[in-house]
């Protein structure tokens, strides 16, 4: 049996992902397709004041929203596939997910981003294929918008100036 994971979190991109993968892989009847969605861990003080059930079908009903649209998507192909959510850092996540279902391949979508960008981001793509020894498919998707593209970058490295700035001083 082909088992693919694809992260999805309801964007374009991750959309994008879905949709290559059934292209490439969906004509084998052995492939079964593992939708992921990785929610945020909740900060260890909010966490005190509910309980585990609430915050689980929390990160579920969450899960559900993100991963509706492929879902239906794979269903309307006529594709097995199966949900799953977990909860943590994305790559790390996505990873530990892919190795306990015995996944043979990760299908991750992305947006198109430069070097600078990347630089000063925390990239789930990046991470996944530093730790990774499952391949990993990058699909890549539209580029971002100028002010993420620019924007951000800026905003980096004016904050990595002033820091090396204070600690020259």
């Amino acid at each position: 049996m082909n088992k693919i994971l694809i992260p999805v979190d309801g964007s374009k991109n991750s959309e994008m992902a879905v949709k290559h993968a059934v292209r490439t892989y969906g004509q084998d009847p052995s492939t079964h397709f593992y939708l992921c969605n990785v929610q945020l861990s909740l900060h260890a003080h909010i966490g005190k004041f509910l309980s585990k059930k609430t915050i689980d079908e929390w990160h579920a009903e969450r899960a559900t929203l993100a991963t509706a649209s492929a879902a239906s998507y794979l269903e309307a192909q006529g594709m097995n596939f199966s949900l799953s959510h977990v909860s943590g850092d994305k790559g790390s996540a996505i990873y530990d997910e892919a190795i306990r279902l015995g996944c043979d391949r990760i299908v991750v979508g992305t947006s198109k981003k430069n070097t600078l960008s990347r630089l000063f981001e925390n990239s789930t793509t990046a991470k996944l294929l530093e730790i990774s020894d499952i391949p990993v498919e990058v699909v890549t998707g539209k580029t971002i918008p100028a002010i993420e593209r620019w924007g951000i970058p800026a905003l980096g490295a004016g904050a990595a100036t002033a820091l090396m700035a204070v600690v020259i001083d």
